[in-house]
């Protein structure tokens, strides 16, 4: 098989993985700290495989990418029980507009065209996701506060980008950093009253389990499928997951956003999609920034380092 096509193939797989998240999430009862502290330690175990190492390097950059991580994750799982699966993971897509607001105040770097076309449409969808309500679904009578926190989740994931831009930053150690520290989470399982200890309890730690691989194996497989897959090909593929997601709680649970929230998400993927794979402006290329997923760019940035140095 031609690498290329390889590449792309576990790129897809990736985001196939990670689409999950959303109706395994919503299918668990159990409060949102709970899901992500416990799915952190399959995820962890996986990733360590991966690595071969336990062993963490402490910078200043590690140390930020992994709270980014971490509070990104954790704020995602919080949003899951509390607004639409769509609003939970598109929201977070929001990330570009904090970038571009950090970067500017932060390293002074103004916005370029795409930029400026970009965010106003950004906020635009993020504007009706917020605007829609949930259809065919469980009551979500704290919607507004989940998509806060689905907002915030972009917030957060914008730090992880900064870190990645600090000197000696290296995305697999804080990537890893961010799943440990999320899997702390998992102390609290005892106090949580949603956690069934009897009968169910299998069925309940089965799913959880299976939100770990779906977290852990996207991470590897993305891992693999970069070192190979092209930029602009990996973006469009990675862009999948917030689409696949809700695709699959409505297929198997019936929740839906309703119109507003729908035209609201579409805005927003097709923008990042769309600013993803047009050409970098200087700006973009003078600080590092990737196409694509940023998260999953790093990660791949990272291997590829990785085998440069190998090569020396």
């Amino acid at each position: 098989m031609d690498k290329r096509l390889k590449g792309s193939l576990l790129v897809f797989l990736s985001a196939l993985c990670w689409s999950f998240s959303g109706v395994l999430g919503k299918d668990l009862a159990w409060n949102g700290l709970s899901k992500g502290g416990v799915r952190s330690i399959v995820a962890v175990a996986i990733y360590a495989l991966y690595r071969r190492t336990l062993r963490v390097k402490l910078t200043k950059s590690t140390v930020i990418g992994a709270l980014g991580v971490a509070s990104t994750s954790t704020l995602y799982m919080l949003a899951l029980t509390m607004t639409t699966s769509a609003n939970a993971i598109t929201l977070q897509y929001s990330m570009p507009l904090y970038v571009a607001l950090i970067s500017f105040l932060f390293f002074g770097v103004k916005p370029d065209r795409r930029q400026l076309i970009a965010l106003p449409l950004l906020m635009a969808g993020m504007a009706l996701c917020c605007l829609g309500k949930g259809v065919g679904s469980t009551p979500l009578p704290r919607q507004g506060l989940g998509n806060a926190l689905a907002l915030l989740s972009g917030l957060t994931f914008s730090l992880v980008f900064v870190a990645s831009r600090m000197k000696g930053a290296d995305p697999l150690e804080y990537t890893y950093l961010g799943i440990c520290l999320t899997m702390l989470l998992s102390l609290g399982l005892p106090f949580d009253e949603n956690v069934r200890w009897g009968a169910g309890a299998a069925s309940d730690f089965l799913k959880v389990a299976a939100m770990g691989v779906s977290l852990g194996l996207g991470y590897l497989l993305l891992a693999l499928g970069l070192k190979t897959a092209s930029p602009t090909t990996a973006a469009i593929l990675e862009n999948l997951e917030p689409v696949l997601n809700p695709v699959w709680v409505f297929l198997f649970l019936g929740e839906r956003p309703d119109a507003t929230g729908l035209i609201g998400c579409a805005l927003v993927l097709v923008t990042v999609t769309v600013y993803s794979c047009l050409p970098q402006g200087k700006n973009d290329n003078e600080n590092g920034e990737t196409n694509g997923h940023c998260e999953n760019a790093w990660i791949g940035r990272a291997d590829r380092r990785s085998e440069e140095e190998k090569k020396i």
